[in-house]
């Protein structure tokens, strides 16, 4: 099945187009990696596929129906975002946050039904987050508040979560247990997850497709090991790389090559 298509979609900020003619399918149950270049249209396509920002031309589809055709609650009951530039400007606590993220199940959040209380208990436990309930979201690191963001996503308990760059205020410990996570609720929960990732390792070892995208425009789209191929790297973001097979995952593994090195991998 089918949980997200673009056919041919384009989008633009005024009368700017950034994207270009995208297309390309989704399957339900796949973790899709969205990587490129800064600037290349990762968080507007995202955009694009959560309804924040309206396409000029083509379809977004979510299980087959037109996006623009489904209501904001009934399409958040289903769907979740996590941007990358989110504000929060009250000083609300973590339990707080949390119960906001039920709202489209319940208009009442200071009122929470039993299942609110445990879908809410069961990922504060998996994000390591029941110590801070009462703690407001100021009184927390940056990587602490990321981890808050992070759940809100998953106790709306979506079909689909799409994240923009989630792993970028976590340490690399937090970084492969939320990727864990992710992966452990795509297994026994048939999650779909979309995401934009800077980093082409993380990418590479937990998303089953990639998608990359150069000037708004897709340039591959494809299983792992069809598109982290040194050949492709090296043309799209203009830099020396070798890949080779991750010695435990056999997954494609990205290694820079820097300038300064230059003289050293000629001799």
């Amino acid at each position: 099945m089918v949980i997200l298509e673009f056919k041919n979609v384009s989008a633009a900020y005024g009368k700017e187009e950034i994207l270009h003619n995208i297309s390309f399918q989704m399957k339900k149950g796949n973790f899709v990696g969205v990587i490129g270049p800064n600037g290349s249209g990762k968080s507007t396509l995202l955009k694009t596929a959560v309804k924040i920002l309206r396409h000029s031309k083509g379809q977004v589809l979510f299980k087959n129906t037109d996006t623009g055709k489904i209501s904001a609650r009934d399409f958040a009951k289903s769907v979740s975002f996590l941007p990358s530039d989110i504000e929060i400007a009250y000083p609300y606590t973590v339990k707080e946050l949390l119960l906001m993220a039920r709202y489209p199940f319940s208009s009442d959040f200071r009122n929470p039904s039993k299942r609110d209380i445990e879908i809410i208990v069961s990922i504060s436990k998996q994000m390591e987050l029941t110590p801070f309930f009462d703690r407001t979201i100021f009184q927390m690191s940056e990587g602490e508040k990321q981890r808050v963001l992070l759940a809100q996503c998953l106790v709306q308990e979506p079909e689909l979560i799409v994240l923009d760059e989630p792993t970028s205020h976590l340490d690399i410990g937090f970084q492969f247990a939320f990727l864990d996570l992710l992966k452990t609720l795509q297994k026994t929960s048939d999650l779909s997850i979309l995401a934009a990732l800077h980093d082409l390792n993380l990418a590479s070892q937990y998303c089953e497709n990639i998608l990359l995208l150069k000037n708004g425009s897709v340039i591959k789209f494809g299983e792992v090991q069809d598109v982290i191929k040194f050949e492709i790297i090296e043309d799209v973001y203009h830099t020396n790389v070798l890949v080779y097979p991750h010695p435990v995952s056999g997954k494609p593994y990205v290694f820079g090559i820097p300038e300064s090195w230059k003289n050293l991998t000629e001799k």
